[in-house]
């Protein structure tokens, strides 16, 4: 899901945990993983700190015990389905996710399996086996973890647990030439003939119809998407379609440590839920605004080696990303109405530094 700042992510995520398995995570740094074994027993108390008044992630609810039994029960398939081993069962409170995030271990085995939250609201099930197919397919071209098993009724899958982590903002900068190649890796392999456009100017414009249904944002911040809608329309057009991960930032980038001091780090993608068909300048954009770069993008363009005619099109889906983020805070409400606001003033920064251009 979306993260546009690193706000919340890294060192700003605080453990909520029960007899913690301390083994590495693959989807946050210093993860919020709480230990849920038995499944039935799950009165499990956390608390979210402050920190200098700055926004942080709220935690997710902890997943339905069914759900904690169908992900031990999907790995015990994968384990020579014997009924005698009893996996620990740790879960993620990433705060984002439509999906629950559960790591499964054994002695031997270590698992990460995605299901939809219970309840499973209408077409769940199909969206959770899309990014199953879709992170099937970029593990076949290695570009992600592999996926095991997916699950014919609910959708969700079951993946290898790699060692390593994902990135903070200050380890993805430090590491920007590599994650520049790994994005350009992905924008160079071929598609899959099943895969659809993204339309990132539909998908915000949607994103706005739905607030102003529901009164979530100002009118004079409406206002302003619609303007910004409206010019990147204008600006982007004629692109060609390439494969795009569409929500490529930093804790969506996975290192996984060399084995030997002869060997390099690896880096992986994740969460490939909305890899399809698009401009891969919308990946160069949301990793910039993301890093919160917007203000002086021109390195990390560079690294890319974009054109002058993407470099226009990298310029104009900046705002465009803070516009989505800012949207997907809106609807949410409560604790995320800080991140709103912090986004809509980043926005009006972009905004304002354009007009004075």
């Amino acid at each position: 899901m979306k993260k546009c700042s690193s706000n919340g992510f890294g060192t700003q995520y605080r453990e909520c945990q029960r007899s913690v398995q301390k083994t590495s995570s693959q989807h946050q740094t210093e993860p919020s993983a709480t230990t849920a074994t038995p499944a039935s027993d799950m009165q499990v108390s956390r608390s979210i700190e402050s920190v200098d008044q700055a926004f942080e992630w709220p935690a997710s609810e902890a997943p339905d015990p069914f759900n904690l039994t169908l992900a031990s029960k999907m790995c015990v398939v994968l384990i020579l389905g014997d009924p005698s081993i009893q996996p620990t069962v740790t879960y993620f409170t990433s705060g984002w996710s439509s999906n629950d995030v559960i790591a499964v271990t054994t002695l031997s085995f270590q698992f990460i399996v995605k299901l939809p939250r219970q309840p499973i609201l209408p077409n769940a099930a199909l969206t959770c086996k899309a990014e199953a197919m879709r992170t099937a397919w970029a593990a076949k071209h290695g570009l992600s973890p592999k996926v095991l098993r997916i699950d014919p009724e609910s959708g969700g899958f079951a993946m290898e647990r790699l060692r390593g982590h994902t990135l903070t903002m200050d380890m993805i900068k430090s590491r920007l030439p590599a994650v520049i190649r790994l994005l350009r890796r992905i924008h160079t392999t071929a598609p899959a003939k099943w895969m659809w456009r993204y339309d990132p100017v539909g998908v915000v414009k949607n994103q706005l119809e739905s607030v102003k249904s529901s009164k979530a944002m100002e009118s004079n911040d409406v206002i302003l998407i619609e303007k910004i809608i409206s010019n990147t329309a204008n600006m982007v057009k004629g692109h060609s379609w390439v494969l795009c991960h569409n929500d490529f930032h930093s804790h969506n980038i996975f290192l996984q440590p060399a084995e030997t001091r002869f060997r390099a780090d690896k880096l992986m993608a994740i969460d490939f839920e909305e890899s399809d068909l698009g401009d891969p300048m919308w990946d160069l954009a949301y990793l910039i605004v993301n890093l919160e770069l917007e203000q002086a993008p021109h390195p990390m363009e560079t690294l890319y080696g974009v054109t002058s005619d993407e470099q226009l099109r990298v310029r104009a889906y900046v705002p465009l990303a803070l516009a989505h983020c800012a949207i997907w805070a809106a609807e949410r409400g409560g604790a995320w109405v800080q991140h709103f606001r912090e986004l809509m003033e980043r926005l009006k920064g972009v905004v304002d530094g354009s007009n004075r251009a």
